[in-house]
């Protein structure tokens, strides 16, 4: 456990607390806590709590100094959590907050948070909440994220059958966490409406939306971005993302053994793929051909985004709100998706994003805007235009903000006297 301190006695405390160290930002918790804290700290000292199952390098300390006032960082120790799964099998809590929850955390935290009392509290995914769910000092709130049930039993319907009872157990012990860890938070927010649509507490109608947001300054299409690689060949379509994350290894086989040759078959001519991201699965890797390309762990993920004019996310899996689809839009691709990822986004981006659902559906919008992009660049336009006026990040977490400066000054009930 280590800390750094600064001090800015203008501004209250606000204590957060993440499954994982928020950098690098390869995993869609990190991205969006990262920008969040950025926004924070302009109004809050920052009292950050990180549980982490890697070593943290002074050189990834640094890239927080201008967004926390103190950290203290939780390392998860990985035979224990291996046992904590292995004796999970006789518990109802799901397996991953069983994975990141470690009973001597749960109460370094709590005596850390008692030694520097915060004004109030903000504590990312289900997977923390065991941590602080009983933390009644002070207001507490839960930034339940997506809604992981579904998500499981998505996965599973996709899973191979040695997996598949596993998932939907899973989902089963998710479903009856998330109908009950919000009574413990005095209030929790979530990505997008439709997620909360899902969301089987009785009062999710409480539960306020936070949308996730984009860097349009980083993701400009006017950027100096270096190319994907010196030898890489011309692609038709790209795909970005974790590939060790199983929605993502879903999508992108979906992509390379069904959409691939579909348009093969319905235009005679291959379709020429790039697959990048971090931590590629054996079974992505396993996709590479003479039409596929994989690129593991590509320094600037920009320049996966620019290899080709399309980018594709036949996102089959997961809910929430998909942050590749903005990064997409915010450098001009013209991006296809599934109506599951889109109905994550604003209703404006009916005008900028294509839906497809099944494998030829997909072969035919990409054929077409192959021969529409030359010679009307407009609907990228609109998408990198909307991205801008709609997900900037400053927008994105206005509601986060109003949500604590509400719950900072809340009035007190009064105690009810005999």
């Amino acid at each position: 456990m280590m800390s750094t301190s600064r001090s800015d006695p203008q501004k209250p405390w606000l204590s957060v607390v993440t499954p994982r160290f928020p950098f690098p930002l390869n995993k869609g918790d990190r991205l969006r806590i990262h920008h969040q804290l950025a926004i924070l700290k302009d109004h809050y000292r920052i009292d950050l709590h990180c549980l982490t199952f890697r070593r943290i390098s002074a050189e990834d300390r640094q890239q927080l100094d201008d967004r926390c006032d103190r950290l203290t960082l939780y390392p998860l120790h990985p035979i224990k959590a291996a046992l904590r799964m292995v004796w999970g099998i006789l518990s109802r809590r799901p397996f991953q907050v069983l994975l990141f929850t470690e009973r001597r955390h749960v109460q370094a935290m709590r005596k850390a948070l008692r030694a520097h009392p915060p004004d109030i509290l903000l504590a990312q995914m289900v997977r923390t909440a065991e941590y602080v769910k009983d933390f009644d000092d002070v207001p507490h709130i839960l930034d339940i994220m997506d809604t992981l049930h579904a998500g499981a039993e998505r996965e599973a319907k996709q899973a191979p059958w040695w997996k598949r009872g596993l998932l939907l157990e899973e989902s089963r012990r998710l479903h009856r966490y998330e109908h009950r860890m919000p009574n413990y938070f005095d209030a929790c927010t979530i990505i997008s409406e439709q997620d909360r649509q899902l969301l089987p507490h009785p009062d999710r109608s409480q539960v306020f939306v936070v949308p996730n947001g984009v860097d349009t300054d980083f993701f400009d299409p006017n950027a100096a971005i270096p190319p994907l690689a010196s030898d890489a060949d011309p692609v038709d379509v790209a795909f970005c993302g974790n590939l060790g994350y199983a929605p993502n290894v879903v999508a992108a086989r979906f992509i390379v053994r069904e959409v691939a040759p579909a348009y093969e078959s319905l235009f005679g001519s291959p379709l020429k793929v790039a697959i990048c991201g971090a931590q590629p699965a054996a079974s992505v890797m396993a996709l590479s051909g003479p039409h596929v390309t994989i690129h593991a762990d590509v320094p600037d993920i920009r320049s996966a985004y620019m290899a080709a004019p399309i980018f594709l996310a036949p996102m089959l899996v997961n809910t929430g709100l998909q942050n590749k689809l903005l990064e997409a839009l915010a450098l001009e691709r013209v991006c296809i998706t599934t109506p599951l990822a889109l109905s994550a986004l604003d209703a404006r981006a009916l005008d900028t994003v294509l839906t497809a659902s099944t494998a030829e559906e997909f072969a035919r919008l990409i054929r077409a805007q192959q021969d529409e992009i030359q010679s009307n660049p407009d609907r990228a336009h609109r998408g990198r235009q909307f991205a801008v006026e709609e997900y900037g990040w400053a927008r994105a977490t206005a509601p986060l903000l109003d949500l604590l400066q509400h719950q900072l000054h809340k009035p007190v009930p009064p105690t009810r006297t005999p």
